[in-house]
C-alpha cells in the first residue's frame, strides 16, 4: 500500500506552526486551486484545500532526500560547506545604469539583461519593492531593463518570490525562465524539478538558477515597522541595506544612517532561517554574494554547465568585467558556509 499524501494540514503542522517557514511562496505558487495566501508573513489557507499534496511537496523544510538533486546537477554529492563549484570570479556589470542601483558589482542583473536581450529567457522572477509600504519585499516578473532595476540591491526582508514564478507561468505563459533567490527558494525550485511529486508545470520552465548568499532574512513588520521605524530612520531617504563586517548598515547614498551589530536586529530574523544550512545556494546554477570579491564587485560562484555557459557568453558579450577567482580566495564565504551549517544543526538539536 502507497503512503497517503500529505497535504496542507501536514504542512501547516509540521513548517508553519513550528515557524520554521522562510516564506519562498513555494507553497502558495504550487496551489493549483489558489487556496493558499499571506497572512502576517505567513502562508495561510483561504480557500478549499483539494488534498492535492502540491504545497507539501515542493516546500524547502519539508524532508527530502537531497543527494537527488546533487546527482541530477552534479553527478555526485558535495564534501564541501561551499558545495560544487566549478570556476570563481569576481565580476562587475559594465552597465552605468545597472552599477548605481547595484548592491555590490552588479553581476546578476548584469546576467538577467543578457539573457533577456539574447531571449534565452522570456522573463526573470526577481525581488522587488512594495511602493506604498517602503521597503516591502515584492516578487516581481522582469521583462526588460527597467523592470531588472526596480529590483537592484538586496532587501534582507523575507519574500515569496516563487509567486512570481506561477504569474509568470500562469499569466504570462513564459516558457523559459530565469529565477533568483536565496537557497532555500533555490532549493524548492529544484524540487519542483527533481522530486517525484515535483510541481513540473513550474519548475521545466526554469533554465536558469541565480542563487543568493544568505545568512538570514527578517520579518518586515519586526525589522522595518518596528525597528527602524522606532529608531527614527525616514525609509523614503534609504537607498540601501547592507550586512558587513558583523554590521548592519542603512544607507541613504553614500551617507549612514544607522550602523549597529547584527546582533541587535536578530530578534527580527525567522527561526527558519536559523535551521537553515546552505549560505551559499548550493543547488543554484550560479550562485553570487558581495564578501571575497573588491569593493563594487560580485562575487561569482559557477556551479553548473548550464550556469558556466549564461556566464561565459555575457563577459564575452560584453556585459561583465571579471578577475578570475580561486576556491582559496573564498576565506570569507567557506567560514560562513561552516557556521551557518554548525548553527543550524546545533538549532536542528534544540528543536
Amino acid at each position: 500500500m502507497s503512503a497517503r499524501v500529505k497535504i496542507w494540514g501536514h504542512l501547516f503542522v509540521e513548517v508553519i506552526r513550528r515557524e520554521i517557514c522562510t516564506f519562498c511562496g513555494a507553497c502558495i505558487a504550487s496551489c493549483p486551486v489558489v487556496a493558499i495566501s499571506i497572512k502576517n508573513e505567513y502562508p495561510a489557507l483561504v480557500g478549499r484545500c483539494v488534498a492535492c499534496g502540491y504545497c507539501y511537496n515542493q516546500c524547502p523544510k519539508t524532508p527530502f532526500d537531497w543527494s537527488i538533486v546533487e546527482q541530477k546537477l552534479f553527478g555526485g554529492e558535495a564534501t564541501d560547506p561551499l558545495g560544487h563549484v566549478k570556476a570563481v570570479y569576481a565580476a562587475r556589470a559594465t552597465d552605468e545604469d545597472i552599477m548605481i542601483v547595484a548592491q555590490d558589482g552588479g553581476a546578476t542583473t548584469a546576467l538577467l539583461k543578457y539573457a533577456l536581450d539574447n531571449k534565452l529567457v522570456d522573463c526573470a522572477v526577481v525581488t522587488g519593492v512594495e511602493e506604498k509600504d517602503k521597503w516591502k519585499p515584492k516578487p516581481m516578473v522582469a521583462f526588460n531593463k527597467s523592470d531588472l532595476l526596480k529590483a537592484a540591491s538586496s532587501k534582507y526582508v523575507s519574500s515569496p518570490t516563487l509567486t512570481a514564478l506561477a504569474s509568470a507561468v500562469e499569466e504570462y505563459y513564459a516558457e523559459n525562465i530565469a529565477v533568483v533567490g536565496v537557497g532555500c527558494q533555490i532549493r524548492a525550485i529544484r524540487k519542483m524539478q527533481f522530486s517525484n511529486y515535483g510541481y513540473t508545470k513550474y519548475g521545466s520552465k526554469v533554465k536558469f538558477a541565480i542563487g543568493l548568499f544568505c545568512s538570514e532574512s527578517f520579518f518586515y513588520q519586526g525589522l522595518i515597522n518596528e525597528y527602524l521605524l522606532g529608531k527614527g530612520i525616514d525609509l523614503s531617504k534609504v537607498t540601501k541595506f547592507e550586512i558587513a563586517k558583523g554590521k548592519f548598515i542603512v544607507k541613504s547614498n553614500s551617507d549612514i544612517l544607522l550602523s549597529v551589530p547584527v546582533k541587535e536586529v536578530k530578534a527580527y530574523g525567522r527561526k527558519g532561517c536559523k535551521l537553515c544550512d546552505d549560505f551559499s545556494a548550493r543547488f543554484a546554477d550560479i550562485s553570487v554574494g558581495g564578501v571575497d570579491s573588491p569593493p563594487g564587485w560580485t562575487t561569482v560562484i559557477i556551479r553548473t554547465d548550464v550556469g558556466e555557459k549564461l556566464f561565459n557568453d555575457a563577459v564575452n558579450s560584453g556585459y561583465l568585467d571579471v578577475k578570475k577567482m580561486s576556491v582559496k580566495d573564498l576565506k570569507i564565504t567557506a567560514k560562513l558556509a561552516k557556521m551557518k551549517m554548525k548553527s543550524a544543526t546545533e538549532a536542528a538539536a534544540q528543536s
